[in-house]
């Protein structure tokens, strides 16, 4: 065996291997394009304007006051 047959076995393997990476990551993306379509397709996602935003809720005075008072006392210490 001389080295042009060695370096010919070499290109093609490196050919081979680097046709076969080629090939499995196309497949891939292929394969997560058809998902990402089927599950936009049955589970779609949900427009900004149908979420509602929630009301800020009323708090009785006693309560701010009580926090109040304990803040300041517990920065006092």
């Amino acid at each position: 065996m001389n080295i042009s047959d060695l370096l010919t076995q070499g290109l093609d393997l490196m050919v081979l291997g680097m046709g076969m990476v080629f090939f499995i990551l196309g497949l891939l993306v292929i394969v997560i394009k058809g998902l990402s379509a089927l599950i936009m397709k049955y589970d779609p996602v949900a427009v900004a304007d149908s979420v509602k935003t929630p009301q800020p809720s009323q708090i009785d005075e006693n309560i701010v006051a009580a926090i109040s008072i304990a803040v300041q006392r517990f920065r006092s210490n």
